[in-house]
């Protein structure tokens, strides 16, 4: 009877522990998928190491590079040419942008002309008798004298007598005044430098000009310079003719190059000015410019969000068991948006998202 009790018990006991044991392992497959419901979404970029090229952003205002200032050196009434002057009136090289009414100046370099012509007949009888052998050069040089035209070269004068008498007569210092008035007539024209335009001016037809007065100013609008400030720790990366490309707001890419390089660097924000260089019709002075000027490349980089740093050198990455975990990196460029960093093993999944509460050893489940 005792044996047939204790078997019975331990069947009973067989039983019950087998049963004890489907229940411990149905509630760890339970815990499993609970635990795989819990794990957080992330996305992940897989890492590979490359040569990124560094570029500064910078921006600037575009100004022409041929810009001048119309000064007047002479006084007279503004008289109206063929064009108006008015900002935007365009002209070509040598053609009359201005003219400046000086009757009265002219006048009176005709007025010397003639004095001079009366000196040089005057002393015609002396340079017969004392300098013969030149008196029909002279002679020469006065019946082909005329006031309305520009004057000519003097006579050379054979011997150093001659050429003290010519000088005691006052015929080379009256002479010399005649050049510079006739000089000084040209200054009642203004003529366009190079093919350009207008952009403002400060007068009208009738206004009365006065010497030293501005009267507007003209550019070249084809030739552009853009000033940009680059720190001043990448000026060894900076050089004359590298190439810029600007992609204005009329979406068209212009390309230019750095022509100059300012050497002194400005106290009190650290950096130096680059000046660049486009040639285009399209562009506007006064435009606004952002442009990225190349420095270098970075070898075996990688370029991530700035958002993705942890404490400025670590980023998370997901680990085979799919939890996460922190790698320090090497930060070697920040732009705006993104950080160049060195240090990521290739082939590993960092994230490409940051998600909040992030902490080594979460839980997640990749969904990219």
């Amino acid at each position: 009877m005792r044996k047939i009790v204790s078997l019975i018990s331990g069947i009973v006991l067989i039983l019950l522990a087998y049963y004890i044991s489907n229940e411990i392992a149905s509630s760890k497959k339970t815990s499993k998928v609970v635990m795989n419901e819990l794990s957080k979404a992330v996305y992940v970029e897989k890492v590979k190491n490359i040569s990124n090229p560094i570029s500064i952003k910078a921006n600037g205002k575009l100004t022409s590079s041929n810009r001048i200032e119309v000064y007047s050196e002479v006084q007279g009434i503004f008289k109206l040419g063929g064009k108006k002057f008015k900002p935007g009136q365009s002209y070509t090289k040598g053609e009359t942008m201005i003219e400046i009414d000086g009757d009265e100046f002219f006048a009176s370099v005709k007025a010397t002309k003639s004095e001079l012509h009366n000196l040089i007949t005057s002393a015609l009888p002396d340079l017969k008798l004392d300098y013969k052998n030149n008196f029909e050069v002279w002679e020469d040089y006065v019946k082909k004298f005329d006031i309305n035209q520009p004057i000519t070269n003097l006579p050379k004068p054979l011997t150093e007598k001659e050429k003290f008498f010519i000088t005691g007569r006052g015929i080379y210092s009256l002479y010399y005044k005649v050049k510079n008035l006739e000089e000084r007539i040209l200054k009642y024209k203004i003529e366009a430098p190079f093919d350009g335009s207008l952009i403002n001016t400060s007068i009208t037809q009738g206004t009365l000009v006065k010497f030293g007065q501005k009267l507007g100013e003209y550019i070249d609008p084809s030739i552009f310079e853009l000033e940009v400030s680059v720190p001043s720790q990448y000026s060894n990366f900076l050089k004359i003719g590298k190439i810029i490309n600007y992609n204005s707001v009329f979406n068209k890419t212009h390309t230019g190059e750095i022509i100059r390089i300012n050497n002194s660097i400005d106290k009190s924000t650290q950096t130096i000015s680059v000046f660049v260089e486009f040639k285009s019709i399209d562009l506007k002075e006064g435009m606004y410019c952002e442009v990225d000027i190349p420095m270098k490349s970075e070898d075996n980089s990688f370029s991530i969000s700035r958002s993705l740093l942890i404490d400025n050198d670590k980023i998370f990455y997901v680990k085979d068991d799919l939890t996460l975990d922190l790698i320090t990196v090497q930060t070697i460029f920040f732009d705006k948006k993104n950080v160049i960093v060195k240090g990521i093993p290739d082939g590993i999944n960092i994230l490409s998202k940051q998600i909040s509460g992030a902490y080594p050893g979460m839980q997640v489940k990749i969904t990219n």
